[in-house]
């Protein structure tokens, strides 16, 4: 769940949303284009430092921590999963190391491949979270210098990457 403080829309942060992110990733390009890809129009208005220092503070930095706290988020679930799987595996066993008979396949003749195949579909779930996760924190990163390149041109007496670090 969503922290006090946190300023990301807490309907996104379910493990629901990270399985599947389309909900996510649309939250990330819609955040995008209000703030990151229309930065220009903004600052044309914009004629002093202190406009510069608002402007960034009231529309910027918002956008980037909710953005943050979503990949955040979903990059903390996957981690949990992750561990949660190694641990279950260290409680029965490694699926290549289990033997028929650590399972009543009387009671259950499919317990051992069911088993199996659980291990396998979580690790291919964090797997696939994982893939989007770091491509999000890339883009994250490009856009971000991006931004930062268009505040510098006009607001040029701030590294406003570093501005930000001090704010989250």
């Amino acid at each position: 769940m969503a922290t006090s403080g946190s300023v990301a829309p807490v309907e996104l942060l379910t493990a629901d949303n990270c399985n599947s992110s389309t909900r996510i990733r649309a939250f990330l390009r819609l955040s995008r284009i209000a703030t990151d890809d229309t930065i220009r129009q903004h600052l044309n208005s914009i004629k002093t430092n202190k406009e510069c220092d608002e402007y960034f503070h009231a529309k910027i930095v918002p956008q980037w921590k909710a953005r943050s706290e979503v990949i955040t988020f979903c990059d903390n679930y996957i981690t949990d999963l992750r561990n949660q799987t190694v641990s279950e595996i260290q409680q029965r066993g490694h699926p290549d190391e289990i033997k028929e008979s650590d399972f009543n396949l009387r009671l259950d003749p499919y317990a051992l491949k069911s088993y199996k195949q659980k291990i396998e579909d979580q690790f291919a779930q964090c797997d696939r979270i994982e893939a989007w996760v770091r491509n999000e924190q890339s883009v994250e990163t490009i856009i971000r210098e991006q931004t930062d390149q268009v505040l510098k041109n006009k607001c040029y007496y701030k590294d406003w990457l570093v501005e930000f670090k001090k704010c989250i």
